[in-house]
């Protein structure tokens, strides 16, 4: 079903208004749409490898513009809409989740988390939104921003461009394989940032 899918979404991506549906998920992601772009833009890159670069600047582009739209909702709108996306991204009680900002000694971490958190598909919205609510350093926040979705989309798309189909094939042979990979390593991410927090307990103290 999930290989199905797969194949499916490839199709998908080769359609001429995929770039417009592109630019669309990147921006809501980055605000309060749940589901990462990699399950576009690792498609698109399939399904065009010649056009990788578009696909990149075109996710750049419109993540970095949600970003800082995620941050002026954190800035100016929190408790009339922000607190909301909160809640639908299961957080229910957003003031504890912000209390850890609140401290000068916790900004080191928080710059380091929103930093990872840009790379990954963590919820990176929150903590642009977070990060407007505290006003964390703009510039910095925006440098970040730009900085690590680039680097993301950089990687996904140029190594999915160049080795898509051999990827793809592998998939489709070993899938079973590529599951227990992929679920793995998000258990040893998971695990890490668990254990980074129970050793340093005194960094997300409220």
């Amino acid at each position: 079903m999930l290989k199905n899918l797969l194949n499916k979404l490839i199709k998908l991506a080769g359609h001429k208004l995929a770039k417009y549906v592109l630019a669309v998920w990147c921006f809501l992601e980055n605000i309060f749409f749940p589901f990462p772009s990699d399950a576009i833009v690792i498609p698109m890159s399939i399904a065009k490898p010649k056009r990788w670069f578009e696909t990149f600047m075109i996710a750049t582009a419109a993540a970095f513009v949600g970003a800082l739209v995620a941050y002026a909702i954190g800035n100016f709108m929190f408790h009339k809409l922000g607190v909301h996306i909160f809640e639908l991204s299961g957080v229910d009680d957003p003031k504890k989740f912000l209390a850890i900002f609140y401290k000068k000694s916790t900004m080191i971490t928080f710059a380091f988390i929103l930093f990872i958190s840009g790379f990954t598909p963590l919820p990176f919205n929150l903590l642009a939104i977070a990060s407007g609510f505290v006003h964390f350093n703009f510039p910095l926040f925006a440098a970040t921003a730009l900085f690590t979705r680039g680097a993301r989309y950089f990687l996904l798309a140029y190594l999915f461009s160049k080795y898509g189909a051999k990827i793809q094939k592998q998939i489709d042979q070993k899938f079973s394989t590529f599951v227990i990979w992929v679920v793995g390593s998000f258990a040893i991410v998971i695990a890490g940032m668990y254990l980074f927090y129970v050793k340093f307990p005194h960094y997300f103290a409220a």
